[in-house]
């Protein structure tokens, strides 16, 4: 027989054990109560001696890992891991410090594990408790302290980089802010403002009148409550901006720029990188110059890329208007005018001429079934002798020009050896060269080889998957023009002398087509406060135009295509203040011909302001 009691005094019913078990399971007590179990043993006719122990169970599971989610000015987001084992809730407790004798409680289902406690005060502690509720009672409570949060002005608010119609405004976020409210005011009393997302802590404030003064404010934003005010003032700048900027001595990886001096500036900043068609070619960058600097020198900049670059001009700490500019590097050049010499059944003499920028060239050299080998040269030498070759076989030949760590484009030619009996060589063309380069043509001229029968021509364009085209000519010709070929493309040009079947060793030349023609001419005139009416020059044999605009701040651009016949076109709806970027492209068909960019300012100008502006353009 076992005999429960409690502490308290209180007897629970006794359990009646067969004779021959040795463990019982004890029911029906409460959580974290101590007890006292009597066990005896029963004879017939007698009970034994009793044995007694005093335990205690254990208590009901509590909620761990309460926490504080999130502050807010009146409200505070809990979370909580709720315990193992069949919960009926979740019961939370307030005592409300200022309101003796209140409470908030509240009853939880037993799935929740996170709850939003509002309409608390602003920048104060309370200590929260929950409990987990079991069909037997709550478990033991779990405590925190919260506190909401305070509302607070934004705090490090700096407006610099004061140019004539811009300035930038910079702050430190503000914790649990949902937004912030950020205004400018003129002297003049004239109010503009604009409302910014948590996720900004900067914003360029345009539309701003030279040498002006302006209060600029900003307040933090928590849901439907503004907080405090914090105010700065700013005057924007009376100087002039750089009035003309160039490039010039463009290469493959170098250019030169230069502008006029402005009075009063105490230095300059370059910046520049690659225009979005080209962006990965290169990374951005920028240098500070000194106030005497009005040229500078860009290197180790990318082949065959097009660059966009911005002065802008320093007075002190503040960074005045800026001016830009678009230029393309050269493409790494292909080596031209390789041709062979002469040739025997050991050796090939090879040659061509020499090409700007090269710090050196690569000669390679291959026949079937046999290892490439390849050898560097000097850039001063234009001729080399192939040597150890092996006869009767055809060996491809390889050239490209080397630009400090990169070589540029290969271009090849085949040739075969001599036999070792041959005494009759065909003589190769002499003189030739590209007389006449169009945009989708080229014109070839040479001097006439006696005894041959014809020449044949042959093209194909380095880049792109074109198949080599082929002419022959006739014996009397000393000049073909090669024609349907793609605009702004390097080709690899071949000809070689035939005489019956046999064809002689092929001299090889290079040659790119033109680009295809721009718009000129494109400016912004007639601007007002909202609108503006691009003109441009009508291009010949254009099928149409591709127009596009943005703000300089966005990246959401739109697109208008025009017919062959616009010269003009106006643009409605711009923001007051603003300065856009406005592209235009001639249509050539489906091709679509070179960009041409102007940046302007959307407001009406007076006559003396659109005389000098016009003046700046040309």
């Amino acid at each position: 027989v076992v005999c429960p009691l409690s502490v308290g005094g209180e007897l629970l019913p006794q359990m009646d054990l067969k004779a021959d078990v040795s463990t019982a399971v004890v029911t029906g007590l409460s959580p974290k109560t101590d007890y006292s179990l009597t066990l005896y043993a029963i004879y017939p006719n007698l009970i034994g001696e009793p044995a007694t122990i005093t335990v205690k169970t254990n208590p009901l599971p509590k909620v761990s890992n309460f926490r504080v989610i999130e502050e807010g000015l009146f409200s505070l987001r809990l979370g909580w891991t709720p315990p193992l084992g069949q919960l009926s809730g979740f019961k939370l407790f307030i005592p409300r410090s200022n309101r003796p004798g209140l409470t908030y409680e509240q009853l939880l289902p037993g799935d929740a594990f996170s709850h939003v406690i509002d309409g608390l005060e602003e920048d104060k502690k309370y200590t929260i408790s929950i409990y987990a509720v079991y069909s037997d009672g709550p478990s033991e409570p779990v405590s925190l302290v919260g506190k909401t949060l305070k509302l607070v002005p934004v705090q490090q608010f700096l407006v610099q980089n004061a140019t004539t119609d811009t300035v930038q405004a910079r702050w430190a976020s503000v914790r649990g802010a949902s937004g912030y409210r950020l205004t400018w005011a003129s002297a003049d009393g004239h109010i503009e403002n604009i409302n910014l997302g948590d996720n900004f802590n900067f914003y360029m404030i345009q539309g701003l009148h030279p040498g002006s003064d302006y209060t600029v404010t900003i307040n933090p934003i928590f849901g439907d409550i503004e907080g405090p005010v914090t105010t700065v003032k700013v005057t924007t700048l009376e100087s002039s901006a750089v009035q003309s900027l160039k490039v010039s001595a463009v290469s493959t990886s170098s250019a030169v720029v230069s502008w006029n001096s402005v009075p009063g500036a105490t230095g300059y900043r370059l910046a520049w990188g690659p225009t979005p068609e080209f962006v990965g070619r290169d990374r951005p960058r920028q240098l500070a110059l000194n106030s005497s600097t009005t040229e500078y020198q860009l290197k180790n900049v990318a082949h065959d890329t097009e660059y966009v670059l911005t002065l802008y001009v320093l007075f002190g700490s503040a960074v005045g208007p800026g001016i830009s500019a678009t230029f393309r590097t050269s493409p790494l050049g292909y080596v031209s005018n390789f041709k062979v010499t002469s040739y025997t059944s050991t050796s090939i003499d090879v040659e061509w001429s020499p090409i700007v920028g090269a710090t050196e060239y690569k000669l390679s050299w291959m026949t079937e079934n046999i290892k490439p080998q390849f050898q560097y040269l000097d850039r001063s030498i234009l001729f080399h002798r192939i040597k150890e070759l092996n006869p009767r076989s055809a060996y491809t030949i390889t050239i490209c020009a080397v630009y400090g760590n990169s070589e540029g484009p290969e271009i090849s030619l085949s040739q075969l050896t001599a036999a070792v009996s041959d005494s009759d060589l065909i003589q190769a063309v002499r003189e030739v060269k590209v007389v006449d380069i169009g945009v989708n043509s080229f014109t070839l001229s040479w001097k006439k080889v006696s005894g041959v029968s014809g020449y044949k021509i042959s093209w194909i364009p380095f880049l792109g998957k074109e198949p080599q085209k082929s002419q022959t000519v006739s014996a009397a010709s000393t000049s073909f023009t090669i024609q349907n070929l793609q605009e702004s493309s390097a080709y690899k040009i071949q000809i070689s002398p035939v005489v019956g079947s046999r064809e002689g060793s092929p001299v090889l030349v290079t040659a790119r087509t033109l680009d295809l023609p721009k718009v000129e001419g494109f400016a912004a005139l007639n601007t007002t406060d909202s609108s503006t009416i691009l003109n441009w020059t009508r291009v010949a044999s254009v099928s149409g135009y591709i127009l596009s605009w943005r703000h300089i701040s966005v990246l959401d651009t739109k697109t208008e295509t025009l017919g062959p016949g616009f010269t003009s076109y106006k643009i409605d709806d711009l923001l007051y203040g603003r300065t856009y970027i406005f592209t235009i492209r001639p249509l050539y068909g489906e091709v679509r011909g070179p960009i041409s960019t102007i940046f302007q300012r959307i407001r009406k100008m007076s006559q003396k302001q659109y005389f000098l502006d016009c003046v700046l353009r040309n």
